[in-house]
């Protein structure tokens, strides 16, 4: 079974997909692909989400697709049925988040105050997701949450954009942010996939923060092209690198060699 947690984080964002067309799901999954994504929540706010799941399942394995916005057990069964690997919902319901665990699913229920979390801690979840994020007290609620409840970790989803999505996933207590500013249900219906896939980059550009560095004194060779990681988290930043075959946890040194580019990690 996928280990969601290390997954989650080491994407460190999840698009919400809200989709009317099943007929463009494969696109839609491809244009995921090519920005690197290996995760994807497609909500039951339409009638194509459980088609558009199935789509991703069967067509695109290296996407660990889940169903979103789910509040019925039908829901459940039928996420389940078309082959969803997660469940998440927009609130806490204590008989659906034990009808998931009954059905040996992860689920990620939302949650926004202190009550919610012990509710689903008496469940055993300690993955949960926090909604809506910036309206519930955004960074500051999330850093509140840490100090009381250190063995949850939260998947805010609300009020997220580019510019303000590092101050989430520096948190040591944010897994991944949620949200559907790069998969919009207006460029999916238009079939503007190549700007999916665009804002996708650029996102991922954000978290893992390339920069030009060709330090002669540092550099193993003045010669190389260099780069340098800038990121407010040195652990997620390896993390995601890992995912992607390009980073030996196991390698200890602060540099990493990519083709003939010399990589310096530094915080």
């Amino acid at each position: 079974m996928q280990n969601m947690k290390e997954l989650f984080y080491s994407s460190g964002i999840i698009p919400v997909i809200k989709i009317d067309d099943a007929e463009k799901a494969d696109s839609l999954a491809g244009a995921l692909e090519a920005g690197g994504l290996q995760v994807a929540e497609i909500t039951f706010r339409t009638q194509a989400a459980a088609k558009s799941i199935e789509l991703f399942a069967t067509h695109h394995p290296s996407i660990v697709v889940g169903a979103g916005t789910v509040t019925t057990k039908i829901e459940v069964d039928t996420a389940i049925n078309a082959g969803a690997q997660f469940i998440v919902s927009p609130g806490f319901n204590p008989e659906i988040s034990a009808y998931c665990i009954e059905k040996k699913i992860s689920v990620f229920p939302g949650v926004n105050n202190p009550s919610l979390i012990e509710q689903a801690m008496s469940l055993g979840l300690t993955e949960l997701k926090f909604f809506p994020a910036e309206v519930s007290g955004g960074t500051k609620a999330l850093k509140a949450f840490e100090s009381v409840y250190s063995a949850v970790s939260f998947i805010p989803t609300g009020g997220i954009q580019e510019n303000n999505l590092n101050d989430y996933l520096a948190l040591k207590n944010v897994l991944a942010c949620g949200g559907s500013w790069i998969v919009p249900p207006e460029l999916i219906q238009a079939g503007n996939f190549d700007m999916i896939t665009a804002l996708i980059k650029s996102c991922r550009r954000t978290m893992i923060g390339f920069l030009p560095f060709v330090p002669a004194t540092e550099s193993h060779n003045a010669q190389d092209a260099a780069l340098e990681i800038k990121t407010p988290s040195l652990k997620r930043t390896l993390a995601m690198l890992g995912l992607s075959g390009t980073y030996n946890s196991k390698e200890k040194s602060k540099y990493l060699a990519l083709g003939d580019t010399i990589i310096r990690i530094a915080e």
